[in-house]
């Protein structure tokens, strides 16, 4: 079993190497065999990374996010999952290109240090916490593209200002474009973001059932963590109102969505 997951750190780096590729020569060129083929194997990637994880599940026993370099594993296939999600939605492969370089850098750092059988908390083997875990990093790293894409938009709406039409300008998608792809990977963090904490409660009540009474009375709902993400839940919750029914866009929405990444980053660090 060691051998499989070894084999599966060596291949998974390089399928996501002749993904950015392909995304790559794609922004070079917009050639119409790599636009042709670039969004089936990464899905394919997606797939085999999936298969791969699940595995290694298996043959740990427990949630494959038991050190740092496992959790970017993680990342690195959550985000392409979402990213096609959104591909897929906007028609839009201009982007692609960022995304999978990001990807590639994550996994190949993971795979290039992580160790076979990493030592990891036993929480890991529980499925309520599992499956909190696994929702929470799918929400931000749905917020993540999210920050990309309102990063892109100021970027894309600076060079217009400035009247540079160089090749980024060219191959990026359209100032609304971008924005609704923004948004887009709003409205998929924010749902996933409330059903990991409605977990993360349920999991908790259930888990201080089962704990010494000296023990249960630690796990409190008004943990600063718990608050936190419901701070952020809500601040993202209303302004995908203030989206839908307030008119809020353009490079005030997308200042938004880069500050309130950069709070999420900031305030989650600090805890």
């Amino acid at each position: 079993m060691i051998i499989l997951l070894t084999l599966g750190n060596v291949l998974l780096p390089l399928l996501y190497l002749v993904v950015f590729g392909i995304y790559l020569w794609l922004f070079l060129d917009d050639h119409p065999w790599p636009r042709k083929v670039a969004t089936q194997l990464a899905a394919v990637t997606c797939l085999a990374h999936v298969s791969i994880l699940a595995t290694r599940g298996f043959a740990l026993d427990r949630l494959p996010m038991g050190s740092p370099l496992e959790f970017l594993s993680l990342i690195a296939v959550s985000m392409l999952a979402t990213y096609l999600v959104i591909e897929r939605r906007m028609k839009v492969k201009a982007t692609g290109v960022m995304i999978t370089g990001m990807t590639f850098l994550l996994q190949f750092i993971s795979s290039a240090f992580t160790h076979a059988i990493p030592k990891a908390s036993p929480l890991l083997k529980d499925p309520g916490f599992a499956g909190h875990a696994v929702l929470v990093m799918l929400s931000y790293t749905a917020l993540s593209l999210s920050f990309i894409y309102a990063l892109l938009y100021l970027v894309q709406a600076r060079q217009l200002d400035r009247r540079q039409f160089g090749l980024l300008f060219r191959r990026l998608p359209a100032l609304d474009i971008l924005e609704r792809m923004s948004i887009g990977a709003v409205k998929i963090g924010v749902p996933l973001m409330f059903l990991a904490l409605c977990l993360g409660h349920l999991w908790m009540y259930d888990l201080a059932d089962r704990l010494p009474s000296e023990m249960a009375v630690k796990l409190t709902p008004w943990d600063p963590k718990i608050m936190v993400s419901w701070v952020i839940f809500l601040g993202y919750f209303f302004g995908l109102l203030g989206n839908r029914f307030f008119g809020w866009r353009g490079r005030r929405m997308n200042i938004m969505a880069v500050a309130a990444f950069l709070f999420i980053i900031s305030t989650l660090g600090l805890m």
